[in-house]
């Protein structure tokens, strides 16, 4: 009997394993058929077809719908590698205590300003919420190229590299320090310390032409070193170019603190 019983628990588990992986396979299946349509009625709406652009603001809608709903209703999708729609520009990033995610992708309705939206999933014990942040004409949504953790005296923040693009030749780059306190994710958590007091971020402005000619992996941009605790912050010259500088952020033990060159 005994030899029976974990036999039907074994067989169960693997019931439940494939069943897990088949949903999750169908989740990603669905999100990416969804996802490819807004591309879809990008390139419609570039060639003059008419209904193109409600087209592609409705299939921006659904599929906002679809990936907030996956997030919120699945929790275990915080920890899906999502390859295909990696694939399809799709950005995903996770912190390395997989608490925290940030899913960030084009929406393909901006025009020289791209418009891009953002989706935070995070986990607070086993619940697992999500906030959709899309563009709109009194809020611009940037989007997110890198994300690091960061724990020290008992606390974790997670420090999102984001970027902007407001023309063809005016971009720009920030840092955001978050943490989930309380059961809610704190996208402002002040440990920045500038001339102007303590600030949850950083972001500085520049011109695209300074670096075009760099290879995107060599770009100056923002960096943040675990081991020194240091956040470093490409220098602007003068008419918003990029230089080989960098001003350097420490923290010393209660927040970042800009450091004398």
């Amino acid at each position: 009997m005994k030899t029976l019983k974990i036999s039907l628990f074994v067989a169960c588990c693997f019931i439940s394993a494939t069943s897990f992986a088949q949903s999750a396979k169908a989740i990603e299946a669905d999100l990416l058929r969804s996802f490819k349509k807004l591309e879809y009625w990008d390139d419609k709406q570039r060639k003059g077809v008419d209904g193109a652009s409600d087209s592609l603001e409705t299939a921006n809608d659904v599929f906002d719908s679809k990936i907030k709903g996956y997030a919120i209703k699945y929790p275990s999708t915080i920890a899906e590698p999502f390859t295909s729609l990696k694939k399809a520009h799709l950005d995903i990033f996770t912190s390395d205590d997989g608490l925290f995610r940030i899913y960030s992708w084009e929406t393909w309705m901006g025009g020289t300003m791209r418009d891009f939206s953002n989706l935070m999933q995070y986990k607070n014990g086993q619940v697992t919420k999500a906030t959709l942040l899309t563009s709109n004409q009194d809020n611009y949504i940037p989007f997110y190229s890198n994300l690091y953790t960061f724990k020290t005296g008992g606390k974790t923040y997670y420090l999102g590299i984001y970027n902007t693009i407001y023309s063809t030749k005016d971009v720009g780059t920030g840092i955001r320090i978050f943490s989930i306190e309380n059961g809610n994710l704190n996208s402002d958590t002040k440990i920045i310390k500038t001339q102007s007091g303590l600030k949850s971020k950083i972001y500085y402005s520049y011109d695209f032409f300074s670096v075009v000619d760099i290879a995107f992996e060599l770009r100056p941009t923002i960096t943040f070193d675990a081991a020194t605790k240091t956040i470093k912050i490409p220098l602007i010259g003068s008419e918003g170019k990029v230089t080989t500088k960098f001003i350097t952020y420490k923290f010393n033990g209660q927040y970042f603190e800009k450091m004398k060159s």
